[in-house]
């Protein structure tokens, strides 16, 4: 497939077949992420394999936090059966992968490590349909939960998280969203 095709095909997945996910399908996309443009190659990206134990407590969280934001919305649902839909839709996903960029003291650095994890992320993004897998970008509040950098073992002062990804065997895969042209975002300057 050339490069446009690969560009124009990925799409968003949210719904996935229960399919394992393992570590090692999900490597040659790895490996390719890593190719990613960095200022002074500083490398700056981490990634973070959810094993099983740490996918629960996870859910956990994401649960609490998901439960609550409904029932404050609308107080006549069920709190625990909230919580309950929440944790199963979670634990549902067959397989993520936290990503993280250093953090510093300079501010220009920890902008352009930032940009840089996201075209890690993105190269990671496009490559996985090469291993029969599809994927959703999640920035859910709960990355910038210290609980969960606890969990993971992260020191949010030396370390951001950028991004949570579901990564699992497309079960739909939606059509070609509408999207403006790129003239549309263009300005050109004598």
């Amino acid at each position: 497939m050339n490069f446009e095709s690969v560009v124009r095909s990925r799409r968003t997945i949210y719904q996935f077949l229960a399919d394992e996910v393992t570590l090692e399908q999900i490597m040659p996309s790895l490996t390719l992420s890593v190719l990613a443009p960095n200022h002074h190659l500083t490398q700056p990206w981490q990634f973070l394999w959810v094993g099983e134990q740490t996918k629960k407590q996870l859910a956990d969280i994401y649960a609490h936090a998901r439960a609550n934001k409904q029932y404050a919305a609308n107080n006549a649902l069920h709190l625990d059966d909230l919580f309950t839909k929440a944790y199963q839709r979670f634990m549902k996903v067959p397989a993520i992968l936290m990503v993280a960029c250093k953090v510093g003291h300079d501010a220009i650095q920890n902008e352009e490590d930032f940009a840089a994890t996201c075209c890690a992320i993105n190269t990671f993004l496009l490559s996985l349909p090469n291993s029969g897998l599809g994927s959703q970008w999640s920035t859910h509040p709960m990355i910038k939960d210290g609980s969960v950098s606890s969990l993971l073992g992260l020191d949010p002062n030396e370390t951001r998280l950028v991004a949570m990804i579901y990564i699992g065997k497309p079960a739909v895969v939606p059509p070609e969203p509408p999207r403006k042209n790129a003239s549309d975002f263009l300005y050109v300057f004598p």
